[in-house]
């Protein structure tokens, strides 16, 4: 992006005593998947910032109130944006990271229980899927026919599996896009006992690595489900995009991708020689969640990634992208 606006072109150019800011002004001079519409409304807001982290707080304004809106459609999958990517392959099967510790603590508070674990969360995953799998062989198992004759299809760890799932839906109140990757390129993710380690690693979740535990949870769901939540918005042509610098607050380990690529490439936090590591990206308009989209919850412990161990990553993920001849310039002049 380059901006015709003097205040925000004079701080492109203008040193910065953050460690943060060299990255963040990389990915904003780097991003050219916006249109030119959306960039001037976004330079529209930042009139008159004067100093980088007024910058940073306007762009988390304009994030909070044209990106993450649920009526209408986020700002991200406005008609004709060079961002959007029609034609995702309908029965493709996506995979998303949650942190839930929040969730878990407003939970008990409203129920007036102890707190539910990860532990619990599993077992209720567990139950939800064998009563699935029962139905489907089955049709009604005779447990269900005694839960329909007391008034209820749905066994008990079921039932708090699917009350849980409402309230998470009711406090995920905002539309902000949800970052996922693709389930096929994280075969065996499941049965990983690093699995939450793993794919924060391969998808650049460092704001999950802490330095405390952390409670995660897994989900997955198919396009189609994305493409029925959506019925209106243009047979799904709106609804997916490759993430750009103006769909999130800055954030140093985002890196935005050339127009050459079909997908975000996240920024591994463990990288390989081979550039293996790198995992396809893209977000996608809010959905709600089911009980069938859970697949398990789990803690993690990581130490916070530093600013200076992410400046190496950003330059080894700069490597993995010029691997390609054609992006063999890439970000060479930023």
């Amino acid at each position: 992006m380059r901006f015709s606006t003097s205040n925000l072109s004079d701080l492109m150019a203008t040193p910065g005593s953050d460690p943060q800011v060299p990255a963040e002004r990389a990915n904003l001079y780097l991003e050219a998947r916006v249109s030119a519409g959306r960039q001037a409304r976004y330079e529209g807001r930042l009139a008159g910032v004067v100093g980088w982290d007024a910058w940073r707080a306007s762009h988390f304004r304009y994030v909070r109130e044209d990106v993450r809106r649920r009526h209408p459609l986020s700002a991200a999958f406005d008609p004709g944006e060079p961002s959007l990517r029609s034609g995702v392959e309908p029965n493709q099967w996506l995979i998303r990271i949650e942190r839930i510790d929040g969730l878990l603590t407003n939970y008990s508070a409203v129920k007036g229980t102890k707190k539910v674990d990860a532990a619990e969360i599993n077992r209720w995953i567990e139950s939800a899927r064998g009563s699935g799998a029962a139905k489907g062989a089955t049709g009604t198992s005779l447990a269900d026919l005694g839960r329909l004759v007391a008034g209820s299809t749905d066994s008990p760890d079921t039932a708090a599996l699917a009350e849980l799932t409402d309230f998470f839906n009711q406090e995920r109140a905002d539309g902000r896009p949800s970052f996922v990757a693709f389930d096929a390129e994280f075969h065996g993710l499941a049965g990983r006992a690093d699995w939450a380690t793993h794919i924060c690693e391969r998808c650049g979740l460092a704001h999950l690595f802490t330095g405390s535990p952390v409670t995660l949870a897994l989900f997955r769901y198919r396009v189609q489900e994305i493409l029925d939540s959506q019925p209106a918005a243009q047979s799904g042509a709106t609804v997916f995009a490759v993430p750009t610098v103006l769909d999130q607050p800055f954030y140093n380990v985002f890196f935005p991708v050339p127009g050459l690529l079909d997908w975000g490439q996240a920024v591994g936090l463990a990288p390989q020689d081979d550039c293996g590591h790198l995992a396809a990206e893209l977000i996608h308009a809010r959905i709600d969640y089911a009980k069938e989209h859970w697949v398990q919850a789990g803690t993690l412990s990581r130490p916070a990634t530093t600013d200076a161990e992410i400046d190496g990553l950003r330059v080894n993920h700069l490597d993995c992208l010029r691997v390609r001849p054609e992006l063999a310039d890439y970000g060479q002049d930023c």
